[in-house]
């Protein structure tokens, strides 16, 4: 990768970098490329495709609905209280 392509790489990412920066980063993404280029060798015949190596399950406990112990002292507290209703900023004109 040139520093050309490094330049245009880095315009669309909204970066600005010096020609010493965009000199290091052309070098730095032709060896990401490379390795890449070498992950593309490896031989995977017969080996399905995983998205994942493990079987993972959810740590989050399931959602349930409870009711609230005091709403109304909830509502009480705010600064917005009105009536049983927070007043909050209206959003649409």
């Amino acid at each position: 990768m040139d520093v050309r392509e490094a330049q245009k790489i880095a315009a669309l990412a909204r970066l600005e970098l010096c020609e010493a920066e965009l000199a290091r980063f052309a070098s730095q993404l032709t060896a990401i490329l490379g390795y890449f280029q070498k992950l593309g060798e490896v031989k995977t015949d017969g080996i399905p495709p995983a998205s994942h190596p493990r079987d993972l399950r959810s740590p989050l406990r399931p959602d349930r609905t409870e009711p609230f112990p005091a709403p109304q002292e909830l509502v009480q507290r705010s600064a917005g209280a009105e009536g049983e209703f927070f007043r909050v900023p209206r959003v649409l004109e």
